[in-house]
C-alpha cells in the first residue's frame, strides 16, 4: 500500500490545521497508517488532543510515496522552499494538495500554483466547481466531522444560564468577518427577542483573536450590555470548543459563504440542531430536512469585502425566514431535537471519520 503523509500545521488551532487532523483520524479509522510532517513548526503544542494524534505518527523527513500538503495556494511557494530547505525531496513522491475556498471561482493567480502538483483533493463539492471554474479538477475527499468522544464541560464554566434556549454562532475577526455574518444573526436575535422579550432565550458569540479587538468589535455593533448577549474572547483548547458547542441548543451561521461549514458539522455530530444559510459548501450535509435551512438571495461581494471578491457572488441570507424556522423550535424544543437527531445521523453517515478515510483509500488506490 502506498505510504501517506500529511504536511501542514497539525498543531495549529486553525481551519486547515482541522482539516488535516480530520484526514489524518479518517485514515486510522479505516486502517492506514499516515504519516504528519509538521512544515513550520510554529504552533504550539499544549493541546493534548492533538498531540495524542499527531505525536505517534509525526516524522522529521518526508521520503516517498504520496505527501499531501493541507496548505492555501499563497503559501505554496514558502511551503515548498521550507520543504526543500529541511532536507525533502518534492521530486521524490506524488504530491497533492487540499486547498481552502469559500467563494464560486478560485482565484485565477493562484491556479497555476496549485497545477504544480500531481492532483487536487476538494473538501466539498463546492470547492470542487470553484476549481473547476477556473479550469482545475479535482478529487472530491470532503474532510471528517466527528468529535471526540469524552467529557463535556458544563454551561456555567461558559457564563452560560444552565435555563436558557441558547444560539452559538463563532466568527474569526482576523479573517474578514463579514463573510460569517455576526450582523446578522445579531439582527435574528434582536428579531426573537422582539416577537417575544419574556423568552428565556441567550445569544453567545464566541470571537476568535481578542488581540484583533473584541471588544471595539462589540461596540461598534452595537450589542448592549446585557446577560442576553455573551461574547466569549478567552481562547479555548480543542475540549473547550466541543464543549461549547455541546453547551448551545442551535449553531447559528448566517453566512454569506462557507468553503466547508466545520462549525456547522461539529455542532450536526455532536447532536446539535444547525440553523445555516443554504448556500456553499455546508449543502453537502446540510438539508430542510435535518437542519434549519436559511433561505438566501445571491448578491455581489462588495470591494474589498473578501480577497479576490471582484466579479464574484455571495449569499445574504432571509434573516425572517430563519426566525421563523426557529419559531417553532421556541415554541416545542422537542421539535428541534429531532430534527437535530435526523441531523446527526447524516454527517455521521457522510462525514465520520470511516466514510472520509474510504474516500481517502479509494484515492490512495487508485495511484496504486
Amino acid at each position: 500500500m502506498t505510504d501517506i503523509t500529511f504536511i501542514g500545521h497539525p498543531f495549529a488551532p486553525i481551519g486547515m490545521g482541522e482539516q488535516l487532523r480530520s484526514h489524518v483520524a479518517a485514515s486510522l479509522a479505516v486502517g492506514l497508517r499516515p504519516k504528519v510532517y509538521d512544515i513550520y513548526r510554529y504552533a504550539q503544542r499544549n493541546d493534548e488532543s492533538y498531540r495524542s494524534l499527531i505525536d505517534p505518527l509525526e516524522v522529521e523527513a518526508v521520503g516517498g510515496g504520496l505527501r499531501v500538503f493541507h496548505v492555501n495556494a499563497d503559501e505554496v511557494d514558502e511551503v515548498l522552499a521550507t520543504f526543500a530547505a529541511r532536507g525533502n525531496d518534492i521530486a521524490a513522491g506524488t504530491n497533492v494538495i487540499v486547498p481552502a475556498w469559500e467563494l464560486p471561482a478560485y482565484p485565477k493567480p493562484w491556479a497555476a500554483k496549485i497545477a504544480r502538483f500531481h492532483g487536487v483533493w476538494a473538501l466539498s463539492h463546492f470547492i470542487t466547481d470553484a476549481l473547476r471554474a477556473v479550469g482545475i479538477e479535482s478529487r472530491y475527499v470532503g474532510q471528517s466531522v466527528e468529535q471526540h468522544a469524552g467529557p463535556l464541560l458544563p454551561r456555567r464554566l461558559y457564563g452560560i444560564r444552565e435555563s436558557a434556549f441558547v444560539l452559538l454562532h463563532f466568527f474569526d475577526l482576523s479573517s474578514y468577518a463579514s463573510r460569517k455574518n455576526p450582523e446578522a444573526v445579531l439582527a435574528l436575535f434582536e428579531r426573537l427577542r422582539a416577537a417575544d422579550p419574556f423568552a428565556d432565550i441567550q445569544l453567545v458569540l464566541k470571537v476568535k483573536n481578542v488581540e484583533s479587538g473584541a471588544q471595539d468589535w462589540a461596540r461598534e455593533a452595537g450589542i448592549p450590555q446585557t446577560p442576553q448577549i455573551r461574547v466569549i474572547a478567552t481562547p479555548f483548547d480543542a475540549l473547550g470548543v466541543r464543549g461549547l458547542i455541546a453547551a448551545c441548543d442551535v449553531f447559528v451561521s448566517l453566512h454569506r459563504a462557507e468553503g466547508f461549514g466545520r462549525g456547522l458539522g461539529e455542532a450536526m455530530a455532536l447532536g446539535r440542531l444547525a440553523l445555516g444559510t443554504g448556500w456553499s459548501g455546508n449543502t453537502d450535509f446540510m438539508t430542510p430536512e435535518n437542519s434549519l435551512f436559511v433561505r438566501h438571495k445571491l448578491a455581489r461581494v462588495k470591494e474589498g469585502a473578501y480577497p479576490h471578491g471582484k466579479g464574484q457572488s455571495w449569499a445574504e441570507a432571509d434573516i425572517a425566514h430563519a426566525a421563523e424556522l426557529l419559531a417553532p423550535v421556541l415554541a416545542d424544543p422537542a421539535r428541534g431535537r429531532a430534527i437535530a437527531e435526523r441531523g446527526r445521523l447524516d454527517v455521521m453517515t457522510k462525514l465520520s471519520h470511516r466514510a472520509v478515510g474510504l474516500r481517502i483509500a479509494a484515492a490512495l488506490a487508485e495511484l496504486g
